[in-house]
């Protein structure tokens, strides 16, 4: 069995060309999926801050009240605030989740598919130059790597996303023990 990242060249040679073909588009397609499931984590964290800033805002308006009720709705904005900081941090975390594994540094691969390695390049005919002189092959490895590398950054996004969901529960759940507390 061959090391992680290294290519089998055996295996790769007995792609026939309408195979390769259907694979780079099977690839593509994946890639894509991949990254549509990184826009819609963001998608999703943008409405959850929306509906936390609410409950953050309608709480600070009505600080004052709240103070003057009694320790326990000061304790319970308290942890209220709590759960809107571990939302927010998680919140953050989902937005600005990345790899945190360098990009593929495979020394066989072509590295045509991450933005960072073509803007790399020194010039667009430089990129045009190596995107031409690349088999098939190689540029089907490189876009599975490619498609490894998003998907983990898809798979980071969701946790925090699920976290950040988790801790605005908690935030709401307080929020309305304190509009509860102070009705009562």
């Amino acid at each position: 069995m061959d090391a992680p990242g290294i290519v089998d060249t055996d295996t790769a040679a007995r792609y026939s060309t309408s195979e390769l073909t259907l694979r780079l588009d099977q690839a593509w397609k994946v890639l894509n999926l991949n990254q549509d499931l990184i826009r819609a984590a963001d998608q999703k964290i943008y409405l959850l801050i929306v509906m936390s800033t609410l409950l953050v805002t309608y709480v600070s308006t009505n600080l004052e009240k709240i103070m003057r009720q009694g320790m326990l709705q000061r304790a319970a904005l308290i942890l209220l605030l709590l759960a809107v900081a571990a939302f927010f941090y998680f919140a953050l975390s989902t937005v600005l989740s990345r790899n945190r594994k360098q990009p593929s540094t495979v020394p066989l691969l072509p590295r045509l598919v991450f933005f960072g390695d073509i803007a790399e390049r020194g010039s667009a005919q430089m990129y045009v130059s190596a995107f031409r002189d690349t088999d098939m092959h190689s540029l089907l490895d490189d876009i599975c790597h490619q498609i490894h590398d998003v998907a983990s950054i898809a798979r980071q996004k969701y946790r925090s996303y699920r976290r950040a969901w988790t801790a605005l529960l908690v935030e709401v759940t307080l929020f309305l023990l304190l509009q509860f507390s102070i009705a009562l």
